[in-house]
């Protein structure tokens, strides 16, 4: 069991602990027999998680000073645990010229670029970072020392962003790519016949095409102050990977529902040629069913499907009557989170498009048939110097990254832009 698990079964032993003395004081007795047991059943259950606390410790430091990396161009299981403990604050702190041990991140960063075939500009940053478990700090243990008495990092209040809904409503993401992929696609088949006897069959074959990934740039530059890189306390590494990767997610998972193709950006869900057309214009329960029945008509309905829309979209469903003017019938959509039996999500990332009225997209589909490509690493370019950051002491940062979005089959999605709002 790793770090964070036992971390988190030993929360949940300690809150169970709570509820048991919070159910006993407000009776105002002592505890029963039951409870007592269970009492005991917890506080041995904590000790020895206490004990495989810390030997998941002592590994993860060990780990962590370890003299090599294994090296090879596949996923090992080894690089990949050791990645993700990988400093950002501390590589770019390194590369400011501070006086910090980073030897383990540049060895991290060779290895992303070897790995990955091809030079970075700055700072090669292993995608596992943006992806690692969160680390649990308890403050009244090993981690009191860390904990500062008024600066409260711990509870940082982030900038209010677009939810990211292209991962959980299930596209298939693809990892560690190297060159352009060419993924094969059979867009016919061979024909079946039926013949006399001792007749001939006509040969006939089927089709093939390929849905090419190439790589496309993605990138924000954003700036730290000197304090904040060089702050010892942990959750602030935590801050910087939030916001880093943030910007970029924010901005793939725009550009993969309603991208146009246009200036280096990939296209969109919103704009496949070949996706069936919809229509919410006047919402009814019929236009609703369609969405559905265009995708299953065309066999296309591979894989969970469900919706994706602007919360406004969500306001509009939820208030509009299955049948207009007889409410006992019920609503387009019960509840916030499904419609038709299919799951939704909700975010700002699809526009409402200003006009007299105003209107929004609505996309339903197969959301595996969504592919989103990343090429590995990310690169982090330092920047101590431009005048701006440079007079307020500030250091500014360059992230990119590289990916693609592509849909296996178009058919497998249904739009409609005209839903008013």
């Amino acid at each position: 069991m790793k770090l964070h698990e036992l971390l988190e079964k030993r929360g949940q032993a300690v809150a169970e602990m709570r509820r048991l003395a919070d159910a006993v004081e407000t009776r105002g007795d002592d505890y029963s027999a039951d409870e007592a047991k269970r009492h005991g059943d917890l506080k041995s259950e904590i000790t020895e998680l206490d004990k495989k606390i810390e030997r998941a410790r002592d590994i993860q430091e060990a780990e962590r000073s370890a003299p090599a990396i294994i090296q090879g161009t596949g996923k090992d299981g080894a690089y990949e645990e050791r990645a993700r403990d990988f400093s950002i604050t501390k590589a770019i702190s390194a590369r400011l010229g501070d006086d910090v041990d980073a030897g383990f991140e540049r060895e991290i960063s060779q290895e992303v670029a070897k790995r990955s075939g091809r030079k970075f500009e700055g700072i090669a940053v292993p995608d596992e970072v943006f992806f690692a478990e969160n680390r649990t700090l308890l403050a009244g243990s090993s981690a009191a020392d860390l904990v500062p008495n008024v600066h409260r990092p711990d509870l940082f209040i982030d900038r209010l962003r677009s939810s990211l809904i292209t991962g959980r409503l299930g596209a298939t993401v693809l990892d560690n790519l190297v060159g352009d992929i060419d993924i094969p696609k059979q867009t016919g088949s061979s024909v079946a016949q039926w013949v006399d006897e001792d007749g001939s069959i006509t040969e006939t074959d089927a089709a093939f095409d390929d849905v090419k990934l190439t790589p496309k740039t993605v990138g924000a530059m954003t700036s730290f102050s000197r304090r904040t890189l060089i702050n010892a306390v942990p959750s602030v590494e935590q801050l910087v990977r939030r916001d880093l990767s943030a910007v970029i997610a924010n901005a793939i998972d725009f550009q993969a529902l309603m991208g146009d193709g246009t200036g280096n950006t990939p296209t969109g869900i919103a704009n496949v040629a070949g996706t069936a057309s919809a229509s919410l214009a006047t919402p009814s329960w019929e236009e609703v069913l369609a969405f559905i029945s265009a995708i299953q008509t065309s066999d296309a309905d591979i894989g969970a499907m469900g919706w994706a829309m602007n919360p406004k979209a969500v306001a509009k469903l939820r208030g509009t009557n299955k049948v207009a003017a007889e409410p006992e019938h019920g609503f387009l959509m019960t509840d916030p989170g499904n419609l038709a039996g299919y799951g939704s999500a909700t975010t700002t990332a699809i526009p409402v498009e200003s006009g007299t009225p105003d209107t929004t997209t609505v996309l339903f589909g197969a959301w595996s048939q969504l592919l989103i490509g990343y090429w590995s690493g990310t690169d982090i370019l330092v920047n101590p110097y431009e005048a701006t950051a440079y007079a307020k002491g500030r250091v500014k940062v360059r992230v990119m990254r590289d990916c693609d979005v592509k849909v296996r089959h178009a058919e497998s999605f249904a739009v409609a832009s005209d839903l008013e709002v």
